[in-house]
């Protein structure tokens, strides 16, 4: 597997990962769960794919996996904007040290015993991507069915709010604490050794 994340800085560099990224997010978010609106260009892009994300892009040789996006939580991000009221239990985080995590998704047909770790494996990218900028916590709107797999992980849970039903399932603001610790476990269960980044780009405009 391989590990990308792609920023304004470097998105040049990954025309054609974030082509596939985007079509995979319309098959997902637009055709299979209905979410989104149905684009004529096949891609799946809204309000939040600005200059400030960052896209986590998991390729297996030259066929798309995964992928997910991260936002800086002091700009308008999915959950100040779509869900601002879901945050009864905590303060909604507005910090620029605190990336939203959202949009995340593996492709169906990889969907299968292998899907925990290669979840597991992305969780260990983006702590290592948050490691290397300094940010301090990472969350947004989940789905509670992955607490007992952050949980195993021994991440450091924040739930924010009190589940909300999306489609039928339910879902809540919960953030986790950045840290070497959280990276290492998501790496053991992922079976990744070492980092999975040469390099990482710069951080996103403001």
């Amino acid at each position: 597997m391989q590990f990308h994340f792609v920023t304004k800085a470097n998105e040049h560099l990954f025309q054609l990962e974030l082509d596939q990224f985007f079509r995979a997010r319309h098959a997902v978010y637009a055709e299979e769960l209905g979410w989104v609106p149905r684009s004529p260009d096949g891609l799946e892009i809204d309000q939040f794919d600005t200059a400030s994300a960052a896209y986590l892009i998991m390729m297996d040789g030259n066929e798309f996996v995964a992928g997910s996006r991260l936002i800086p939580t002091h700009l308008p991000h999915m959950l100040s904007e779509v869900f601002p009221a879901s945050c009864d239990l905590l303060p909604m985080p507005r910090n620029p040290r605190v990336m939203e995590w959202t949009r995340g998704f593996i492709v169906p047909h990889r969907r299968d015993k292998s899907s925990v770790r290669i979840l597991a494996q992305a969780c260990a990218a983006v702590m290592e991507y948050c490691l290397h900028h300094g940010y301090t916590q990472v969350g947004g709107i989940q789905d509670q069915k992955w607490v007992p797999l952050w949980t195993k992980m021994g991440w450091s849970i924040h739930k924010h709010g009190s589940p909300i039903d999306i489609d039928g399932s339910p879902w809540l603001p919960i953030y986790f604490d950045v840290s070497e610790q959280a990276m290492l476990a998501a790496r053991k269960l992922g079976r990744i050794e070492g980092a999975v980044f040469s390099t990482l780009p710069d951080q996103q405009a403001a």
